[in-house]
């Protein structure tokens, strides 16, 4: 975290399992590796247009982790496996946010095992193949629902939508280790559809209108987009190494939001809970990333990184649910560890947001948006200890 995700070519501790899993065949011996990240969700806001009323989403705390092992058989080949966190959503609004009838609460997070074989080919080239098994639990998804059509003005139901889904995928990696100094790597992740199984609840709906919103299954897909980043590093003088990488993030793949709705109802001809189609239309992105080190000596070292990321999201797709934007990332870290036993590492990021103008209608069931203007910020801290046996 602290060098920006810039390690495509350097792939120098056990992560390597998740950012070039080809890298392992430059570990030396067993070794293991297992850290947190407190992401403080503290500062998205939306402004009406006009009256610029201002409304913040509430403070939440996620807590993603990670663990990788790996292992440099012999000079030739190598294994790793590794457990993370690699994609999420969490967004909260308060309960007078004029968008809470497109997404008052959203909070899904992907879970990823996979395992690498690497090989080395010589003359500095290393590879790996690897498997993903991918999990997606959406926790909840939940919009509150107005009533005052029905004949209750004034009151508010909730719909409260949850689920979870798994794919199998697969990844290749390839780096080069020169010399003089010089590092590359490339690497690329297939894409993943799992398919999410859950239900649909609804809650505070009046005792009269309750057969008209009967709880009961739902089922959707949702893309997991191909990724491919490549990067190149460069050793020098008395313990200084710098990167830069660029990763291509096939977001194209999330076209429509399509959730089948197992109890659908209707009143006089007007749908009440019926099947989403929401159009997404979302652009693949790239992310544009440096890392830097500096060992102060065979124990100590400082890092520092930076990041650009481009949003998929276009103004006419942003919804309350992901507000999405362009975002400029700074971050800094220590690490403590020699070539053998115990090493610790702690960093520090704070990603700024581009404030993002909605445009849009929020009644249009296809293309739900709420016009206005997002504003975000968020800070992380890491924390990873490993062990080289």
């Amino acid at each position: 975290m602290a060098n920006g995700g810039a390690m495509t070519a350097r792939a120098s501790d056990p992560s390597a399992v998740y950012f070039n899993p080809a890298g392992i065949m430059g570990l030396q011996g067993v070794q293991a590796m297992a850290g947190t990240t407190a992401i403080l969700l503290r500062g998205g806001t939306y402004n009406t247009p006009g009256t610029n009323t201002r409304y913040d989403q509430a403070d939440n705390v996620t807590y993603p982790t990670y663990l990788y092992v790996t292992q440099r058989v012999n000079a030739r080949w190598g294994w790793g496996v590794g457990i993370n966190t690699p994609s999420g959503v969490k967004t909260e609004w308060g309960a007078t946010f004029p968008g809470r009838f497109i997404s008052l609460e959203a909070s899904l997070a992907v879970v990823n095992a996979n395992l690498n074989v690497a090989a080395a080919l010589g003359r500095g080239w290393s590879a790996a193949l690897g498997f993903d098994y991918s999990s997606i639990d959406v926790k909840t998804l939940t919009r509150n629902i107005d009533l005052a059509p029905l004949g209750f003005p004034g009151s508010e139901g909730l719909s409260r939508l949850s689920g979870t889904g798994t794919d199998i995928g697969w990844n290749a990696a390839i780096r080069w280790e020169g010399k003089s100094g010089w590092r590359w790597g490339g690497t690329y992740r297939s894409e993943l559809n799992p398919e999410i199984s859950g239900s649909v609840e609804f809650e505070d709906i009046p005792a009269p209108l309750q057969p008209l919103f009967p709880s009961g299954g739902a089922d959707a897909t949702l893309p997991l987009p191909a990724m491919a980043a490549t990067g190149i590093a460069y050793l020098w003088g008395a313990g200084w190494e710098a990167e830069a990488d660029v990763v291509w993030t096939g977001w194209s793949a999330f076209e429509v939001l399509n959730i089948d709705i197992e109890n659908t109802t209707s009143f006089m001809g007007t749908p009440i809970v019926s099947d989403v189609h929401n159009e997404e239309d979302w652009i693949n992105s790239f992310s544009f990333r440096f890392g830097a080190a500096r060992h102060l000596s065979q124990v100590h070292t400082l890092r520092l990184g930076m990041y650009f990321d481009r949003t998929p999201v276009s103004a006419d797709h942003l919804r309350p649910r992901l507000p999405d934007a362009n975002r400029t990332s700074v971050q800094v870290g220590y690490g403590y560890g020699a070539a053998r036993g115990v090493f610790l590492d702690a960093a520090y990021q704070a990603i700024f947001f581009e404030d993002r103008t909605a445009t849009g209608d929020p009644n249009d069931a296809s293309n739900p948006v709420l016009p206005g203007t997002y504003g975000n910020f968020l800070s992380r801290i890491g924390l990873s200890v490993g062990w080289r046996f």
